[in-house]
């Protein structure tokens, strides 16, 4: 009989919490859902902050469990706004965001960290990252990025798109999932 791994997700994006579910549904990992108050550091680094989220909910859960940052690197801001998104998004709509950007590059990279902590103490982070570009219009409901970002083989903003057509590109793509669940499976065999 396998050993199963339980490990409980840190989330109240149901997004992200379907996206892992897609990747974990093949390996021996029972993945729990739990939304707990982290105070988030302000970093543009999502490693940063992704790392302090699971070391200040370690000493409170005492549980295997995981935490995902996301960060998007705009070219045209020198990498601004990163980790800063939910302050970004507040301050800022699609179009100030085109305002900005105009007459500048719209390649931007986006970076998320999975990071990983057991009550004995290991922490580990998984990096994935992906290239995409800015609409030139918003499009679809979601926050003020989503409504402008492209990803790679897309003709229109992500908030525009079918939900399943971008969980499975995510799933193609970042690898950071895939890889916490090699590393947990190789832990339990």
């Amino acid at each position: 009989m396998k050993k199963i791994i339980e490990v409980t997700f840190l989330t109240g994006n149901k997004d992200k919490l379907q996206s892992a579910r897609e990747v974990f549904k093949h390996y021996p990992i029972r993945l729990l859902n739990q939304k707990i108050e982290i105070p988030e550091i302000q970093s543009l680094d999502v490693e940063k902050v992704a790392r302090y989220s699971v070391k200040y909910a370690i000493n409170i859960l005492k549980k295997n469990i995981i935490k995902v940052d996301c960060g998007y690197y705009f070219e045209a801001f020198n990498g601004f706004p990163g980790a800063l998104v939910k302050y970004f998004e507040k301050s800022f709509s699609s179009e100030d965001i085109l305002k900005l950007i105009e007459g500048k590059s719209r390649n931007v990279v986006v970076r998320e960290c999975l990071a990983y902590a057991s009550p004995e103490g290991e922490i580990k982070t998984f990096l994935s990252e992906t290239k995409a570009t800015i609409a030139y219009q918003p499009e679809g409901i979601g926050g003020s990025i989503d409504k402008l970002i492209i990803y790679p083989g897309f003709s229109k903003p992500q908030a525009a798109c079918k939900y399943s057509e971008i969980v499975n590109y995510w799933n193609k793509t970042l690898t950071h999932y895939k890889n916490l669940a090699e590393f947990l499976t190789k832990k339990v065999s």
